[in-house]
């Protein structure tokens, strides 16, 4: 049966993950584990009431954790690059990198309940299912923890600096509340 569904939709999805990540050779890939996926789901095909749904979901949840993968790699680099001091940002790069090592150090200001979910899920990445087994929690509850833990960091953040992102989440500009002379000073880092 999963053969006649891929013949069905299998030019569809292809085209729909393709609109969603701009590398072909990426969106090739995604595309076959999306195949695998269906393959692996073969069971469960003949509870689905709306097939096409459930195709589109699989899709979407495969471009999904690829985004988190990729971000996750990138945000790690960034904040090894930044702790490391090696590569200083400059005026004609975005402030990711800097504010990497801010949010790393502010994470430290949290309650050590939102500190740990913070450092375990985000810089280490450790799976939230992971988590909640440790911790005593559901994946739910493991999953609303660092979902507070990352509001919490947010709002520290924002209580000492202003911060201004262009279209794709890169922060352009990092204003400290408390700048002197155009100088970056971070009161909770500092």
């Amino acid at each position: 049966m999963s053969e006649e569904v891929w013949e069905i939709y299998n030019g569809k999805l292809k085209k729909y993950i393709r609109s969603k990540v701009s590398d072909a050779f990426e969106a090739e890939d995604l595309f076959q584990e999306v195949g695998v996926r269906i393959t692996q789901s073969e069971a469960k095909m003949s509870e689905v009431e709306n097939m096409e749904s459930w195709l589109y979901r699989i899709a979407t949840n495969v471009i999904y954790d690829y985004y988190r993968r990729k971000d996750k790699v990138t945000y790690l680099a960034d904040i090894e690059t930044a702790l490391s001091k090696r590569d200083p940002v400059s005026e004609e790069t975005n402030y990711n990198r800097e504010t990497a090592a801010c949010l790393l150090e502010m994470a430290e200001l949290l309650p050590d309940t939102y500190k740990e979910a913070l450092i375990q899920s985000d810089f280490k990445g450790v799976p939230q299912n992971d988590l909640g087994e440790k911790w005593g929690l559901s994946y739910s509850g493991a999953k609303n923890r660092v979902q507070r833990a990352r509001r919490k960091l947010k709002e520290t953040m924002l209580e000492c600096c202003d911060v201004r992102l262009d279209h794709q989440g890169n922060i352009l500009e990092l204003v400290n509340k408390d700048s002197q002379n155009g100088k970056f000073i971070c009161r909770k880092c500092d």
